[in-house]
């Protein structure tokens, strides 16, 4: 059930940031997300209109409280911060670094004060918290048949990149 739980975050947490192509990100519009529907993790499942619609719905009630808790993290770093975490990043990604590695050298640019990462790791609690409730109501949508085959498809990712490293 954890393996499921995760497969199911990953997916939410893919939901959230979207894929905005280039264009979107310049114009600053953001596509209608119904939820799920075009994202690859839940390709081969099959969802009927009736999951569709359930997961259209619980991405209603979630994105609002989700998008708060964000700006309130965002809200956390001053400008200079904010330009450093920037930096930071396309640094990190410009020299072929990746995941944890740059989320390593962002956090080392930025350098957050001890209130700071008081507020971050409190409101980290909050998203985290959110996430779970909608992961779990993610997975009461989904059949026993839908379950399993995104849990073989989370564990092939894992065994995939395991083999990467």
């Amino acid at each position: 059930m954890k393996v499921l739980s995760a497969v199911l975050a990953l997916a939410v947490s893919l939901a959230i940031v979207g894929n905005l192509s280039a264009e979107e990100k310049k114009k600053g519009k953001y596509p209608d997300r119904p939820t799920i529907g075009g994202m690859r993790m839940f390709e081969g499942l099959d969802l009927s209109e009736e999951q569709k619609a359930n997961f259209k719905e619980l991405w209603k009630e979630y994105l609002p409280k989700l998008k708060a808790v964000g700006e309130k993290l965002r809200d956390i770093l001053t400008e200079e911060q904010k330009t450093a975490r920037a930096e930071a990043r396309k640094a990190a990604i410009e020299a072929g670094k990746k995941g944890k590695e740059v989320r390593d050298a962002v956090q080392d640019a930025v350098k957050l004060t001890d209130e700071q990462k008081a507020k971050f790791a409190e409101l980290q609690k909050e998203m985290q918290a959110l996430r779970k409730k909608m992961r779990e109501k993610g997975m009461e949508i989904l059949t026993p048949e839908q379950k399993e085959i995104l849990k073989k498809k989370f564990e092939s990712r894992k065994k995939h990149k395991a083999e990467e490293k």
